[in-house]
């Protein structure tokens, strides 16, 4: 199961356990309450009524046809009443009245006229004084056959000389029960399902924070890399520092045995060669001899020099995690480049064609955009041959600048082709037989990479072209 289904399943438990308690609780108050309410009506209704047939009970006229015919009336007179949306066409209330032993004179039902109900809690409550109520089932099975009843004292001069009860049966009562039970479970399914969606978005934006964070973790690179950042996740962005942290102190590891074993492997060979001719110098030689040894060692020494020189450009730009770039016209770095370049091809008849606009800028750290056009200039000069020639020119694509710079010569082996940006792979130059130091090229794909650009090298009619392909400055890439 994924963390996603987790975090969501985890939430939607908690959220529908809390959900359902929480809505049965709310459902199991509606009942008492309504009967609350309706208890308080009849309450004020039955003290209204009891005041009112005082003089009647007193003359003794509740038995006679006047009364009972205007109570009837009153019972049954018709409603309009919408009370939520539920029309109330008939008055749902029935009373009882009794004398001071609680003997019943009249009922509106007609049917408990002359029966003792002094033992009915409320008309025995009331006749003593106190607040007389009970609730009685007409079916004790069926708990909406439940009546309520709330009486209330006829007073007569301080004296109690009657009882007045109104009752109201559950059923008149239970379709306001029901009604508001169906509107909380209907709004309670609303809440639930926006609450589910709700939680479902907390789970993806985990998820995808914490999918965020493994990427970032296995991506790890000092180029170009932006630190992630969480609104509102302190935690997250504290396992994001302790990462960066993690990959220093490990890079920092790597990048020092990285670099001994590097360059171990590549100063035995000259140091070898050094140490050779130093002591074939201590024997008695020829002088043309001592010549060659002592212009050997000077040649080692010069490749340990370059060596050294490359690496640490190589380990400066790879440690600098951030380059600060500004607007660079690249026309003008490499008509700059190639005027410093002019005496190497002029000893070497070596033909310079510049196709270039007057302009053209780019995004760029200056410094290093020169050393890697350096590098590539200095690879086609070795590689061209005596009285041949070089091309760079430049087109303006779509989203950027296409450079190009094509040297005369022989074509890169096709074995060669797919390593040719490697650290420490060379080919050896077609005049001398001899190898770079290796890191010319991957200094170049480094410093492209740092630009957000490309650099791919082809073989092609007649010899080999460089291709680099650069943005185009814009002030939003600022």
């Amino acid at each position: 199961m994924s963390i996603f289904l987790r975090i969501w399943s985890a939430f939607a438990i908690v959220l529908l356990v809390g959900a359902y308690v929480t809505i049965h609780a709310l459902q199991e108050q509606v009942k008492p309450s309504v009967k609350q309410a309706i208890e308080d009506t009849l309450a004020d209704n039955a003290n209204l009524i009891s005041a009112l047939i005082v003089d009647d009970l007193k003359n003794q006229r509740l038995q006679s046809s006047e009364f009972q015919q205007k109570i009837a009336q009153i019972l049954t007179r018709p409603l309009r009443a919408r009370i939520w949306e539920r029309e109330k066409n008939l008055v749902t209330q029935q009373l009882y009245i009794t004398d001071d032993h609680g003997i019943v004179l009249y009922d509106s039902q007609g049917r408990a006229t002359g029966k003792n109900y002094s033992q009915w809690n409320d008309v025995y409550l009331t006749l003593q004084g106190r607040y007389g109520v009970r609730s009685t089932r007409s079916n004790p099975q069926d708990e909406n056959s439940s009546v309520m009843y709330v009486a209330a004292p006829i007073i007569d001069k301080q004296r109690i000389i009657g009882v007045v009860s109104l009752s109201k049966s559950a059923r008149a009562m239970q379709p306001f029960i029901e009604r508001a039970q169906r509107e909380m479970l209907q709004q309670g399914i609303v809440v639930v399902m926006l609450s589910l969606l709700f939680s479902a978005l907390v789970a993806w934006w985990l998820r995808h924070a914490i999918y965020q964070v493994s990427q970032y973790a296995l991506t790890l690179s000092p180029i170009e890399r932006q630190p992630l950042q969480f609104w509102a996740a302190k935690e997250l962005n504290q396992l994001i520092a302790a990462i960066d942290q993690m990959r220093q102190q490990l890079e920092g590891k790597d990048y020092v045995e990285n670099y001994v074993h590097t360059l171990t492997h590549e100063l035995k060979s000259p140091l070898t060669a050094i140490q050779a001719s130093a002591e074939l110098l201590q024997d008695d030689l020829p002088s043309a001899d001592r010549l060659h040894f002592s212009h050997n060692i000077q040649q080692q020494t010069d490749k340990l020099k370059r060596l050294i020189e490359h690496l640490l450009l190589l380990a400066r730009l790879e440690k600098q995690q951030l380059l600060t770039k500004t607007k660079v016209d690249l026309t003008a770095v490499i008509t700059k480049l190639m005027a410093e370049k002019s005496a190497q091809c002029q000893a070497r008849q070596i033909q310079l064609q510049l196709i270039l606009p007057n302009t053209m800028i780019i995004e760029a750290e200056s410094f290093w955009l020169e050393q890697a056009l350096l590098n590539i200039v200095d690879n086609a000069l070795d590689f061209t041959p005596i009285g041949q020639r070089i091309v760079i020119c430049a087109n303006q694509q779509a989203s950027g600048w296409l450079l190009t710079i094509k040297n005369q010569g022989q074509h890169i082996p096709d074995y060669a082709l797919p390593q040719i940006f490697n650290r420490y792979y060379s080919l050896p130059r077609p005049d001398t037989q001899r190898k770079s130091t290796g890191l010319g090229l991957a200094l170049v794909k480094e410093v492209m990479s740092q630009h957000q650009a490309v650099v791919d090298i082809v073989n092609v009619e007649g010899g080999v072209e460089v291709r680099l392909f650069f943005p185009i400055f814009t002030e939003k890439s600022r």
